[in-house]
């Protein structure tokens, strides 16, 4: 078996094998040549082509029956299973969406099919969003079930699906096993509004005020005065926030409307107007936006539009970030998360990879832990900011993020950054996005931030990213140590298995949190 096969998969082919053995065994004659080997590079194969685990368990074990001619009856119940022929009562026991809590259950479901997206990967016939009273979830269709065609709008009775989980985001996928058919139950779908948690990491071009075209009722945001439909227009000014929710794992864009944004900022369109009017400039409006919500976190409530969380209302919060619904999953981005890390974790990431050899491929710090550090949200004190610059301004600022220092640097590339650091007061608490960055200094190798903002904060912002930073890194520890951290063997190789000086050092921050 190959040594980069996880201990999850070594599992899953370790119960394969075994189910395969065993009924051979209770045979007169074989139906399966075993090879231990191939069963985990199929196996490896399906899930590097982001099939669910379990489901490429189930089409292995389902192609090595059909190979060797076997009829469902023929098999044992341990093969049926797996296979996904068996798995649940008798009788239509209807589950509501919002209590599926754990993966490998086989449940029975009416829903409406909320929503429909365009499928990934040519394994999968349909995906999209169940919903029913209690809450929406995601569904997955696979084409070698061959399920009827479902149709967005319309309820279906769901006999035997499976649940999966990714992240701490479930789903239910149909397979062979699942019988699909019209419901003539009404399904109150819910209306999708959901609350999420996370912390503001980028307020977005086109955010503060803007003007909008308003002709014939269009809406359409004015680029340079123009409207990509009507041309040169005066335009009406509106007032919104394009803003980045990040917990660490997902970020989500999110949408705040005019009266969304006064809500969250106190700043209204008419205080918006003056603003920009007294400095000659709408800029002095989305700066202050982005002064006032960068790095705090917020709990979010609203409803997916497109690829956008329309924002409803907005709280600052201390509750431990959360993305994990599957109904926003449309309003998810492929942008890096901002890892919260602590300076020790941080600073101990001094080996770099790149998972392409494509030309954009992101270049990210591998973690003791078995992390990827490409974007990273430190929250600490600001000690000492200086000029290290020789030909022109190069800001370097220390940070202190639990038990050491992180160092900042901003340069002309980073005007934003920079500007914050020559115009900081120290020592004061500051938030800090931006990408790990590694040099040599010497005979060593150091890290560094280079930041995307650097911004004040308060301390209940700093005091709420220790705790979650204590969470999420004591969560990483634990995955290395049981070898479930992603690129756990990279970082084995790289650093050693020896985590207790982290693991000290979360203690440590927390002791002095808890003082």
């Amino acid at each position: 078996m190959s040594s980069a096969t996880t201990p999850d998969l070594q599992d899953r082919v370790q119960t394969i094998t075994d189910a395969f053995v065993a009924f051979d065994e209770s045979r007169a004659e074989p139906a399966f040549a075993l090879d231990t080997e191939d069963v985990a590079a199929q196996l490896e194969r399906l899930c590097a082509y982001r099939v669910p685990a379990d489901e490429a368990v189930r089409t292995l074990v389902r192609k090595a029956c059909d190979d060797a001619d076997l009829e469902r009856a023929d098999l044992s119940d341990d093969l049926a299973r797996l296979a996904g022929y068996g798995g649940r009562s008798r009788g239509f026991f209807r589950t509501m969406l919002a209590d599926v809590d754990e993966a490998d259950q086989w449940i029975d479901v009416v829903a409406e099919v909320v929503e429909l997206w365009e499928p990934r990967s040519e394994k999968i016939a349909q995906v999209g969003l169940l919903g029913d009273e209690s809450g929406r979830i995601k569904f997955v269709k696979w084409a070698s079930a061959d399920l009827p065609e479902l149709e967005a709008g319309e309820a279906y009775r769901f006999e035997s699906v499976v649940t999966d989980e990714y992240q701490g985001r479930f789903s239910v996928s149909c397979n062979s096993a699942t019988a699909i058919s019209p419901s003539d139950d009404v399904v109150a779908a819910s209306d999708g509004s959901v609350a999420v948690v996370g912390s503001i990491v980028d307020i977005q071009e086109g955010s503060g005020l803007i003007k909008r075209c308003g002709a014939d009722d269009c809406t359409r945001v004015l680029r340079n005065g123009r409207c990509a439909e009507h041309g040169q227009r005066d335009g009406e000014f509106d007032l919104r926030i394009k803003a980045i929710l990040d917990d660490g794992e997902h970020s989500l864009s999110a949408l705040f409307d005019a009266a969304a944004t006064e809500a969250v900022t106190g700043i209204s369109l008419s205080d918006a107007t003056d603003m920009a009017m007294d400095a000659l400039s709408t800029d002095v409006v989305a700066e202050e936006i982005s002064a006032q919500l960068l790095g705090r976190r917020y709990r979010l409530t609203g409803s997916v539009v497109g690829t956008y969380f329309l924002v409803d209302h907005s709280e600052r919060c201390s509750d431990q970030s959360d993305l994990s619904d599957d109904a926003i999953e449309p309003a998810l981005t492929a942008r890096q998360p901002a890892r919260r890390v602590f300076a020790q974790e941080f600073n101990a990431s001094i080996q770099t990879f790149q998972e392409s050899d494509a030309e954009r491929a992101p270049l990210f710090g591998l973690s003791p832990t078995g992390t990827a550090l490409n974007r990273v949200l430190v929250i600490g004190t600001l000690t000492e900011t200086r000029d290290v610059g020789s030909d022109s301004e190069y800001w370097q600022g220390r940070v202190y993020a639990g038990s050491e220092p992180v160092f900042v640097y901003a340069g002309q590339y980073q005007p934003d950054a920079m500007e914050a650091l020559r115009q900081a007061e120290t020592p004061s608490y500051v938030a800090v996005v931006g990408k790990h960055r590694s040099y040599e200094s010497g005979d060593r190798t150091n890290v560094a931030i280079e930041p995307e903002f650097v911004i004040p904060v308060d301390e209940e912002t700093r005091d709420v990213w220790v705790e979650e930073t204590a969470a999420q890194t004591s969560a990483r520890i634990d995955a290395f140590e049981a070898g479930r951290a992603p690129f756990g063997e990279r970082a084995r190789r790289a650093y050693g298995e020896d985590m207790s000086g982290l693991v000290e050092a979360v203690e440590a921050i927390n002791g002095t949190a808890d003082e």
